[in-house]
């Protein structure tokens, strides 16, 4: 490479470097915060023809569309939500309420079990897997305990 060629480059390659440190560093001024709401805690058990419904994934949605707040059923049905961080419940309001399961299963550790003949099936109506078609909602207080008890039917 000529010596002209590399006075070039080098500038160049160092202002490209500056330009990516100083854009991506996480103290960026510019970057937007998000208003958090203050959240109460947020249990419940979800059930369908009276039994608990496992392994399967809660939303609630405010019904501005704000808000979502997130959890898991366990084995008996029992979930917690989290809405910024991890189980810190939901702001108080009403919310759809959207839960749905996959059918997935894993028959060990990182190993899913293979799709049956004609797809994986959810053990509960679809229609509660999306806010549009859902017919459930809740009310999170402000204050007491919000232990909430969702029957799918």
């Amino acid at each position: 490479m000529s010596i002209l060629r590399l006075s070039f480059v080098r500038p160049v390659v160092g202002l490209f470097a500056v330009v990516l440190v100083v854009g991506c560093s996480s103290s960026n001024p510019t970057q937007v915060q998000m208003p958090v709401e203050k959240t109460v805690p947020v249990t419940g058990i979800v059930k369908y023809q009276g039994k608990p419904v496992a392994d399967g994934v809660v939303r609630f949605q405010s019904l501005d569309g704000k808000i979502i707040a997130h959890g898991k059923t366990d084995a008996a049905g029992i979930f917690s939500l989290s809405t910024y961080s991890n189980n810190d419940g939901c702001p108080p309001g009403t919310y759809k309420v959207m839960v749905a399961v996959s059918g997935v299963t894993e028959v060990e550790p990182g190993v899913l079990a293979p799709e049956p003949p004609g797809g994986f099936k959810s053990p509960i109506p679809t229609k509660y897997a999306n806010f549009a078609t859902t017919d459930i909602t809740q009310q999170v207080k402000a204050e007491g305990k919000n232990e909430l008890l969702i029957e799918l039917k």
